[in-house]
């Protein structure tokens, strides 16, 4: 074996010149790197001096000697300590369990893979539709009905699903190798902070809670060996499982479907940052990420000409920064503004009317009524107050102020007028996310009522709560079935998710402009404060020019029947509704002569309309010219 110094710019452990090149970050004058056979044995010692150091990082470049099925850590001061930008970490197959004789190495080499001329889609925020999900939780109910449940192959099993329901995107929450049981003690060490080996974030041993939704540090380089099939069917013996997750990545790609995954950081540096999100972007071929970072990591990242392509997504980003539409933000203020307007609270249509047709110049906005962090939209509807009873925190955990509202009874019920009512308010939900401007993002489960039983934070519970659950009924049919006639006709107009910021102007002299507000009067919406309808007009010609319809979506969240105005279409028959919330026996009313649509209580609409191409005057002069002859 033939030892010398190292690349100190090639972070990690790499092949490199006919050999492997190890770095490793330190503010110490020595320390070793251990290397581990096949078997995790101890097979060689190397120590790291002054001479191999380079600022506060270690570099040694190893030849002479085959590793690729070793393994390695480091040892300092008599501790030994995982690499940070480890891309395979041995013994952790088993979520949320450890065993004695775990012993966590990192892999020295992961395996060559074929992408096939697999590359990141590139689809823009406007054509997207976002589904978020926990890997674990997606599929690991029995419900779920797939074969590896739990994992990366099992979404790749649902990927028929994915593709009938209409998603573009999918949004995994955390699936790098965090640490949800506490099993990398060393993390919690202070020390960590001083050799740069990640956080010192754990969960509380005393209560040994599973961080279950992997909001925490960790090893940030790896995929999540337990979120592998093969991981956990061989949890005894590592096997190569960041294969699983480029295999779900290529095959979602085959389908049309992006990935974006979360990640969440805590005091890491703007550079580790930056060479996370490159790695899986060019190693795994992600599509985006959703960062947990400070500001100057996130300009930092708008910036890099490698993320160019890339999606960045954050709660805070401002758009001032960025030159091009990669950026974009989770729309926070969405989800308040639609739950008050959807529950009927006062003086929200001003405001509504505004988030919904948002779409800034230099980033993108992601519109939700429900995430993971609060009320599913079935719970939405169906719970007045949180019910966190088994998160162990006495409900004290969880955001108090929902904006829901229990339809009139709390929880579960056999009142067939209370569940009418929450089946119309999830479609109603769905309705104001779909047919907005912006990027929507469902979550997992709530297209067929997916409940966690009223908990509004089960960040620590692995189990059915949490799980989505697959099974079949009635109300889940329904919502299903309308979630997709929802996506198709966002899908059919463009003016429903145009690349451009709508102006209520006619910039084509069409004669309609792209978007219009009415109320009890056509063109004149009324933002009272008592008020709780508004009906929203798009012209289709804004993103087809040849295209002459109209869709008219009409919201009426009061408990009174309500009239909204009609814009007159010459030489037609008006208007025509092709979706309607409330239930099949109740009509929407459509006077003609009037021009007026009477909504039912809580219940919304979409109507269609075509206008007749308009005559410029060059066309009635030879029209008229063609009569005298």
């Amino acid at each position: 074996m033939l030892i010398s110094k190292g690349n100190p710019m090639l972070m990690g452990c790499s092949r490199y010149k006919d050999g492997y090149n190890f770095t490793y970050e330190a503010e110490c004058d020595s320390a070793a790197l251990l290397i581990f056979d096949a078997h995790m044995k101890p097979k060689e010692r190397i120590e790291l001096d002054s001479s191999m150091k380079c600022g506060n990082i270690f570099s040694v470049h190893v030849s002479g000697r085959r590793l690729d099925t070793c393994f390695y850590c480091y040892e300092i001061d008599g501790l030994m300590y995982l690499d940070p930008y480890a891309k395979a970490i041995t013994d952790c197959g088993r979520f949320g369990q450890t065993d004695k004789e775990d012993m966590y190495l990192a892999a020295i080499d992961v395996a060559d893979y074929d992408w096939e001329d697999d590359r990141p889609l590139n689809l823009d925020y406007s054509d997207c539709i976002f589904y978020k999900m926990n890997v674990r939780g997606f599929t690991k109910s029995r419900t779920s009905k797939v074969r590896d449940k739990g994992t990366f192959a099992g979404i790749v099993n649902k990927i028929p699903y994915l593709k009938e329901l209409g998603v573009t995107t999918i949004e995994l929450q955390p699936a790098y190798e965090f640490d949800e049981i506490g099993r990398f003690p060393q993390l919690t060490d202070t020390i960590m902070s001083k050799y740069g080996a990640g956080t010192h974030y754990s969960v509380d041993k005393n209560e040994q809670r599973i961080n279950y939704w992997g909001y925490t540090g960790g090893f940030y380089f790896a995929p999540k060996a337990s979120y592998s099939s093969i991981a956990s069917k061989h949890p005894g013996v590592f096997r190569d499982y960041t294969v699983e997750f480029k295999n779900m990545v290529k095959e979602l790609h085959r389908n049309g479907i992006e990935v974006v995954m979360e990640m969440f950081f805590t005091d890491e540096s703007t550079g580790f940052i930056l060479q996370c999100v490159r790695h899986w972007v060019t190693e795994y071929h992600i599509d985006g990420v959703h960062v947990y970072c400070d500001e100057s990591a996130l300009k930092a990242l708008s910036q890099d000409a490698l993320l160019a392509d890339t999606k960045i997504i954050t709660v805070y980003w401002n758009g001032k920064t960025g030159t091009k539409k990669h950026m974009a933000n989770y729309n926070n203020d969405f989800q308040n503004i639609a739950r008050r307007l959807l529950k009927g609270d006062e003086n929200m249509l001003g405001e509504f009317a505004a988030i919904s047709r948002k779409n800034e110049a230099n980033s993108a906005s992601i519109n939700y009524i429900a995430n993971n962090n609060g009320f599913t939209l079935n719970d939405l509807v169906s719970f007045d107050r949180k019910h966190n009873e088994l998160n162990g925190e006495n409900n004290r955990d969880g955001e108090n102020f929902n904006y829901s509202w229990n339809c009139g009874e709390e929880g579960t019920t056999r009142k067939q007028r209370v569940r009418q009512l929450r089946i119309r308010q999830m479609k109603n939900a769905l309705a104001m996310i779909l047919l907005a401007q912006g990027t929507p993002l469902i979550l997992a489960g709530d297209e067929f009522t997916n409940s966690q039983q009223g908990n509004n934070n089960p960040y620590c519970i692995d189990n059915e709560i949490s799980w989505v659950n697959w099974k079949n009924n009635n109300d889940s049919t329904e919502i299903l079935n309308w979630t997709k006639q929802l996506i198709s006709i966002r899908k059919k107009y463009g003016i429903l998710h145009s690349r451009y910021r709508l102006t209520q102007s006619d910039s084509l002299s069409s004669g309609y402009p792209d978007v219009s507000f009415h109320g009890l009067n056509a063109w004149y919406a009324d933002m009272y404060n008592y008020c709780r309808q508004i009906g929203i007009m798009y012209s289709d010609t804004y993103s087809d020019k040849e295209s002459r319809k109209l869709i008219y979506v009409a919201y009426n969240m009061h408990w009174e029947n309500y009239a909204l105005a009609l814009p007159k279409i010459e030489g037609r028959n008006g208007f025509e509704v092709v979706l309607k919330s409330c239930d099949k026996k109740e009509n929407i009313y459509i006077d003609s002569e009037k021009r007026k649509v009477v909504m039912p209580p809580r219940s919304m609409a979409v109507l269609i309309g075509e206008y007749p191409e308009r005559k410029t005057t060059m066309d009635v002069k030879k029209k008229a010219s063609k009569n005298k002859k």
